[in-house]
């Protein structure tokens, strides 16, 4: 990218109130401590901290150009270019969505409660085996950094990837409207956020909005294995009439002109696995679609991973990329950090690494890759807290518990005051050890004594509950 500031000012619907409109920009920069010469920097008005405040020190950091809410150029900075806007968010969205605009490519958007990281990354790594693809970096899948992503287009990229998350009613919308997908994927509509959105019906509403800035040539894929998008396939067992009271006017309107399709291990569903085989490192199953039928292996575990594979193959298929290229391509794919990682320790304990984010969902496809492990010792699961989660919290704890108990392992190790309600439903059920701690460092002490040549460990807890620090304890205890 590289952009005039009166090119962004347009964009985003704002005025240059000094400086020099040709100033050259090649990147954005949210921090004031991250950037240089070509870097505009992107003041935030937070409910702590006002970043107009540090404008100075961005300019000392090397930035020449700086978006104001202000309307007036900060004492001290008066050498760098000023583009006065309204909101700083509001106008970085309509500039990624003007600037979506200028390019024809394939743009993919995925969302769902869970599993968006995967896909995404899956979706990428077989579009890319013969497209030029983009794809969301990190964690910049929010309101903020859906448009920075769209920024990073270039004219030879062929297809867009883009993760979308939301926890709020009304921010998809947004979304979409800086997306403009071609295809939109949903993976699932679990319990994650739903303290915010009030029941997953209400989820489900949201997520949908996906696909509001789509034309007629779009194609919505949803997981037909989801019990919640099931309901809104007419191929399904469970197939409804999709009405006003299941979305949005704006969303209905668009899921009526658009192509709806399915991917999963249904008979009904459009892009499908049949013949699978699962082990412990991974799948062997076939793709079959109307125009191909393709063995795929997978190196990653779980079921989960198997409806990602699909959902990336038919993307692929839907984009027109090649697809015996794409199957390939899954076959080199691993999981990222912190997401499901299997890694046997060199003292004998196979450690799963699922500390990133949780919810019940993940929770029971986490344990699910425990299950599949084969190993001479015991098998532990330490799960912790899962926020956000308002008045369905202990439900969503329980439902931990019952994925514990159908999982067969031995020993459940809970952390955090809500996993009180999961140590308890396990309990209950009286086959497995069970130890409840309500601080993470009373845990950590305990796990490391407790595990031994041989076990197999996964950890899984919301990003709160840092268990990510103790999956590094264990490596360092026992590599």
């Amino acid at each position: 990218m590289e952009l005039t500031v009166k090119e962004i000012a347009d964009m985003m619907g704002g005025c240059i109130i000094s400086g020099n409109p040709e100033t050259i920009i090649k990147d954005f920069s949210l921090s004031s401590k991250e950037g240089g010469e070509h870097t505009l920097f992107l003041p935030v008005v937070g409910e702590r901290v006002d970043a107009h405040n540090f404008i100075k020190d961005a300019m000392e950091h090397g930035m020449t150009a700086t978006l104001t809410e202000r309307g007036k150029v900060e004492e001290g900075t008066e050498a760098m270019t000023y583009i006065s806007i309204d909101n700083t968010l509001a106008a970085l969205q309509r500039m990624g969505a003007a600037y979506r605009s200028r390019f024809d490519v394939k743009c993919v958007a995925i969302t769902g409660s869970v599993g968006k990281t995967s896909t995404k990354e899956m979706i990428a790594t077989a579009l890319s085996a013969s497209l030029k693809t983009v794809k969301t970096e990190g964690n910049k899948n929010g309101q903020f950094g859906v448009p920075l992503m769209v920024m990073k287009l270039e004219p030879d990229t062929q297809c867009l990837v883009l993760e979308n998350g939301v926890s709020i009613i009304g921010e998809m919308e947004k979304l979409s409207a800086v997306t403009q997908p071609d295809i939109a994927v949903v993976t699932n509509i679990g319990y994650s956020h739903v303290g915010n959105f009030g029941s997953r019906i209400i989820t489900r509403r949201e997520k949908l909005g996906i696909i509001d800035n789509m034309d007629e040539e779009g194609t919505l894929l949803l997981n037909g294995d989801d019990e919640l998008l099931s309901e809104l396939l007419a191929a399904s067992p469970t197939g409804k009439c999709v009405s006003e009271e299941v979305l949005r006017a704006d969303t209905l309107k668009a899921f009526k002109r658009i192509k709806v399709c399915s991917y999963g291990t249904g008979d009904w569903c459009d892009y499908k696995a049949v013949n699978v085989t699962l082990n412990e490192s991974g799948s062997e199953f076939e793709y079959v679609s109307a125009k191909n039928h393709i063995s795929v292996s997978l190196q990653v575990p779980g079921k989960h991973s198997v409806l990602n594979a699909i959902a990336a193959l038919a993307c692929a298929e839907r984009s027109g990329a090649d697809v015996v290229l794409a199957a390939k391509a899954l076959n080199s794919y691993r999981q990222p950090a912190m997401r499901g990682n299997v890694e046997w320790l060199k003292s004998g304990i196979c450690l799963i690494d699922d500390s990133y984010n949780a919810s019940p969902d993940s929770v029971k496809s986490g344990l699910n890759i425990l299950s599949g492990i084969t190993c001479e010792g015991r098998k532990i699961a330490v799960l912790g807290d899962m926020l956000e989660l308002g008045d369905y919290s202990e439900t969503c704890h329980r439902l931990a518990g019952e994925s514990f108990i159908n999982s067969g392992a031995d020993i459940l190790v809970a952390v955090g005051k809500e996993s009180a309600a999961t140590a308890d439903e396990v309990t209950k059920n009286g086959q497995a050890q069970v130890y409840h701690f309500e601080e993470r460092k009373d845990a950590e002490d305990f796990i490391l004594g407790l595990l031994k040549p041989g076990d197999c460990i996964i950890l899984k807890g919301s990003r709160g509950m840092q268990l990510d620090e103790t999956v590094k304890l264990i490596r360092e205890r026992f590599k």
